[in-house]
Order: structure tokens, then C-alpha cells, then sequence
């Protein structure tokens, strides 16, 4: 590998829950089936790694950092990560709800890992919960108007919310607004027969729809959600359960610009919107509803924090003295997220040194030159394009007009600790 920067090629994935648009738009190309575009992935993850223009050649990622990882990422983040790029970069937009989810923490995912392989459980087995050993603590920054679940409201608003519904008064019976009520409530919910669920939810959803006819319900409205999630999932006459959950999570409308973290152990489910998203490199998702896919309660109960309380809304800051970068901050070692706003007049300059950068052009008209140089190399960049810059390779980006690009890198392991040291022992 020559110290450069590369072109990446990237796959999508055809979610049915996928909007039909943003990602071809974004990329330049038709759509003329209307084939949902669920996810863009950027990164080396086993399941659609991108691909590297090596010399007019198409090389997986995934393969380039396997034969070279400390070129590509440094050798403090090679040796603590294993040779493997710790995140999964993605442009995600969708139409739908996804599911009702949780991700695991890293000991959690270690310990189920582990004991599905004892039980000889296969990885292509839909009834598998765990697909590898890692957790997946995620951030995602809203390209559009993006509207989500995440966490559980403050208990007071769930006691308040659940009293207006006489369907919920036999669940409701005996709670008091404390943590451990809240998991005591969720398990109910949860443990319903599908009998029950449609005895409570059948009455609920026909109140609605007529109200909804009446005057339609807005996306700032949860009802707006249930109605919306109960037309995407609930099939052959049944209710999906994951329905309970709108009343128990906070709904949150991000802004574009705006970002949510998610740790591990938040309930949480995305509804609509397109935003770049950043994870740790892992596909292990606990499923809790909305979803035909494997939903395994009691493993859903035994990851879930019962924290409650308003979402934190991120916002990006100002990172160092470059007037263009901006960073999301959060507590991750495995990634770290930032928008870069050219305005038309001053350059960006890469941060050295810098792990394996991987960056994408998230905003451009065509009449705007974007152009990308690291010593002798010159490349030009129009919406869409993702580029590699490996460990310590410096660059700059200039910009005939206001832009934006979203950088993903692997940060140092704290601001105020950076040997090597340091970042192998950073739990």
C-alpha cells in the first residue's frame, strides 16, 4: 500500500424499511423500481466491507487491513483493536420504524457469543441473538428531520401517558413510579400472550384511526408512531407488541445537525429520516417488536438499562483551531464523528497524526469544485464520493462553494492521556 488516499466503493443494503431517494440521490444514480436503499455501509465489516481503488484495481477493505493494519490504522489502534478498523461507518435513511432494539454491552456480547457457539448454534441461524463478541455503543446525526425512540421517559410522563388509556388499566395495576417498577411494567408488557395483546391493543388502534380521520395526527405525536408502526407490522390480524413500547420511550425529533449517542443497554428504535451513522464494528441487536425478525424476551430484558429521563440532544463543537471541523463528542474509544463545513473560502487540514480516517461529501451542488491533496496527489470530489486516508497521511480539502463532508477516525484513548500505554489499557 502506497501512503495515499484511496476511493472507496461501497454496498448498500435493501432493507424493506429503507427509504427509496436519499441514499440514490446522494450517490448519483437512478431508482426507477423504487427499491428501498436501507443503508449505506462504509467500513471493513464481514457482512459488506467497501472496496479500495488500489491502482485501477478493486481490493476489499477488509483484505487491505488485514495484510497491513498498522499502515492503515496505526500501530497503537492496530494492537488494541486486533488488526480490525473498530467502527462501522453508514448512511442510513429510512421510511419505516426499524425495530424495537437494545445492543449489548462488550461482556455481554463476549459471554452470549460464546455460549451459542458452545451450543452449536450457527451464525446464518435467524434464532441466533449474538453474531459476534462485541458490543455496539452508536451515534447518529440527522441528515433530514429524524425521528426516534430512545430510553425511557421520565417516570411521572409513563404514569401520566399510561393513565389516559383505560386498555392499560389492568397492567397498570400496582405501579408506582420507580426504577424498579418500570422493569416490573416492561416484563408485563413484554410476557403478554398474543391473545392478550390484541384484546388490549385492537380497541386502542380503532380509537385512534378515527381520531386520525377526524384530524391527522402529526410526526410530533406519538400516536402518529403507533399508527404508522401498527400499518408496517402488525399482520394476519395480530398486534405487534413492540407497540407498548411508543408510550414507554421518549420520542426525539432530531434537527439535521443534531446527533443522539446510544450506550449500551438504551431501548431504543429509529422511525424515519435519513443521518450518518457510526458504530462500533458489530452486528449484534436484541430485538424487542416491530419487527418480523427474531425477538428473544427474556435476553432483551437481561441487556436493557432501566435508566429513564429526557434524551441528550448533541450538538457538534468546534475540534482544535480548524475553523472548518466540528466534532460530536461521546465516551467511545471505537469511533469518533466529525462535520467538516467548508465555506467556500478556507481549507481543511487533516489532524495529525490521525488514525484511519474515512470521509464522505455529504453536501455539494455540481457546480462546486471539491478537491482533496496529500503531497502529490490531487483528487477531485463531487456528493457522495468516500475516501480512505490511512494512518497519518495528510491532507487538506478546499471547496469553490459551501460544503460538507462527515469525517469518521478512531480517537485518542482520552484528551489528556495519549501513550500508547494508555490507549491499550483504556477499558
Amino acid at each position: 500500500m502506497n501512503r495515499r488516499i484511496y476511493a472507496l466503493r461501497c454496498g448498500v443494503q435493501h432493507y424493506a424499511w429503507g427509504e427509496t431517494g436519499f441514499i440514490p440521490s446522494l450517490l448519483g444514480i437512478g431508482n426507477h423500481t423504487d427499491k428501498p436503499f436501507a443503508e449505506l455501509w462504509m467500513g471493513a465489516h464481514p457482512d459488506l466491507p467497501s472496496e479500495a481503488d488500489v491502482d485501477g484495481r478493486l481490493v476489499s477493505l477488509a483484505v487491505i487491513i488485514d495484510k497491513a493494519p498498522e499502515d492503515i490504522l496505526g500501530q497503537d489502534v492496530a494492537q488494541a483493536f486486533e488488526g480490525r478498523l473498530p467502527y462501522l461507518f453508514k448512511v442510513l435513511s429510512a421510511a419505516a420504524p426499524l425495530s424495537i432494539q437494545v445492543h449489548p454491552s462488550l461482556a455481554a456480547a463476549r459471554e452470549g457469543f460464546a455460549r451459542e457457539n458452545t451450543a452449536g448454534i450457527s451464525l446464518s441461524d435467524p434464532q441466533r441473538n449474538y453474531h459476534d463478541g462485541n458490543h455496539k455503543p452508536e451515534l447518529i446525526a440527522a441528515l433530514t428531520d429524524f425521528y426516534a425512540l430512545r430510553g425511557f421517559r421520565p417516570l411521572s410522563k409513563i404514569a401520566d401517558e399510561l393513565a389516559q388509556h383505560a386498555d392499560f388499566c389492568d397492567l397498570m395495576s400496582g405501579f408506582r413510579p420507580t426504577p424498579a417498577n418500570l422493569k416490573t411494567l416492561y416484563e408485563r408488557f413484554m410476557a403478554l400472550s398474543q391473545e392478550q395483546v390484541d384484546r388490549i391493543l385492537d380497541p386502542l388502534i380503532e380509537r385512534l384511526q378515527k381520531a386520525d380521520s377526524k384530524r391527522p395526527f402529526t410526526r410530533q405525536e406519538r400516536e402518529y408512531w403507533v399508527l404508522t408502526a401498527d400499518r408496517e407490522y402488525s399482520q394476519n390480524g395480530h398486534r405487534d407488541r413492540g407497540l407498548f413500547s411508543i408510550y414507554l420511550l421518549n420520542l426525539v425529533h432530531l434537527k439535521p445537525g443534531q446527533a443522539m449517542y446510544l450506550p449500551a443497554g438504551v431501548l431504543h428504535a429509529y422511525l424515519q429520516g435519513s443521518g450518518m451513522e457510526i458504530m462500533a464494528n458489530s452486528n449484534n441487536v436484541l430485538r424487542g417488536g416491530l419487527t418480523p425478525k427474531h425477538v428473544d424476551v427474556p435476553e432483551l430484558i437481561a441487556n436493557v438499562t432501566f435508566e429513564r429521563g429526557e434524551p441528550e440532544i448533541i450538538s457538534p463543537v468546534p475540534n482544535g483551531n480548524n475553523r472548518c471541523g466540528f466534532v460530536y463528542r461521546t465516551p467511545t474509544r471505537e469511533f469518533e464523528l466529525h462535520r467538516l463545513e467548508l465555506d467556500g473560502e478556507h481549507q481543511y487540514a487533516s489532524p495529525l497524526p490521525h488514525s484511519a480516517d474515512m470521509l464522505v461529501v455529504e453536501t455539494a451542488d455540481e457546480q462546486t469544485d471539491i478537491t482533496i491533496v496529500s503531497g502529490k496527489q490531487s483528487m477531485s470530489l463531487q456528493r457522495g464520493h468516500v475516501l480512505l486516508a490511512p494512518y497519518g497521511v495528510p491532507y487538506t480539502i478546499t471547496a469553490s462553494r459551501p460544503v460538507i463532508l462527515y469525517r469518521a477516525t478512531v480517537p485518542p484513548p482520552t484528551r489528556e492521556r495519549t501513550t500508547r500505554a494508555d490507549y491499550l489499557s483504556w477499558p
